[in-house]
């Protein structure tokens, strides 16, 4: 019995000391500022998003960045788990969002709240008012780095039985039809007008919330995924295969899924863990 209780103490320090944290709580500024990894022990780390290792920059104890553009900084002990958070700087960008309206609207309103960086601001809807492009089809300039877009009727939230809305998370351009949700394959009204450089959010997941697998559907060919807290802490991050994502051991609440491509882009997809 005292052999047990000794072990698991053990595996209980293990596991405390591998931790990594990250500070300060807020991750953007305008003007730079320092970041701070934490940890018990030396740290291995980098500030260009790759997977540190024994043979990366390292510290004692305390390793701080001076933050003057958006940064992923990712940080490990030396026989501990990855983790990773990213540090934002600057103006939020324009991203442009395209969205198809239902045949029955009038008009069509959109906003974005930050996922991430977090913030204390949420904007409710319903928003500003969307442009008519082409084809029942809208659009908006949004500022955002991570953020959750919605479109919706341009009725009032507290009016429930009349306010519909659609929603995606994303960090890329988007171009969502409200009944095939995020596409590919945008009609020629719309590249005549949008900038082909940026990226599109392609990505479905289901169901949601989801028990024990998030599944993935998308045109793209994901290689590698994240999947992150609310905090931002990296939870788990493995090579994508077979279209679906275990996340049995994950406790209750909110995640993000960063899936990168082998073109070296990214989407996030938000769930809810039961």
């Amino acid at each position: 019995m005292k052999k047990l209780l000794l072990f698991t103490l053990m595996i209980a320090c293990q596991c405390y000391f591998a931790q990594i944290s990250f500070q300060p709580t807020g991750n953007h500024s305008f003007e730079p500022y320092n970041a701070t990894i934490t940890g018990n022990g030396r740290i291995y780390y980098t500030t260009d998003g790759s997977e540190p290792t024994n043979n990366s920059p390292s510290g004692l104890n305390n390793v701080n960045i001076n933050i003057t553009q958006t940064t992923i900084l990712k940080a490990k002990l030396a026989t501990g788990q990855v983790y990773s958070r990213t540090f934002y700087f600057g103006d939020f960008p324009t991203k442009t969002v395209y969205f198809k309206a239902p045949s029955n609207w009038s008009s069509a309103c959109s906003f974005a709240n930050s996922v991430d960086p977090q913030t204390t601001i949420d904007i409710w809807g319903p928003g500003n008012p969307m442009t008519a492009v082409c084809e029942g089809w809208y659009k908006s300039e949004l500022g955002f780095f991570v953020g959750l877009v919605e479109f919706n009727n341009c009725q009032f939230p507290f009016m429930t039985d009349l306010y519909k809305f659609y929603n995606i998370t994303t960090e890329d351009t988007v171009f969502y039809d409200y009944s095939a949700g995020p596409i590919t394959n945008p009609p020629a009204c719309l590249l005549a007008v949008s900038d082909p450089n940026k990226k599109i959010a392609v990505v479905k997941i289901f169901p949601n919330p989801v028990q024990d697998y998030v599944n993935i559907e998308s045109e793209k060919n994901f290689i590698a995924y994240e999947v992150i807290d609310e905090s931002g802490k990296l939870i788990l991050s493995k090579n994508f295969k077979g279209g679906k994502i275990d996340i049995r051991n994950l406790k209750t609440g909110v995640y993000f899924i960063k899936l990168k491509s082998l073109s070296n882009e990214t989407n996030i997809v938000k769930f809810i863990k039961k």
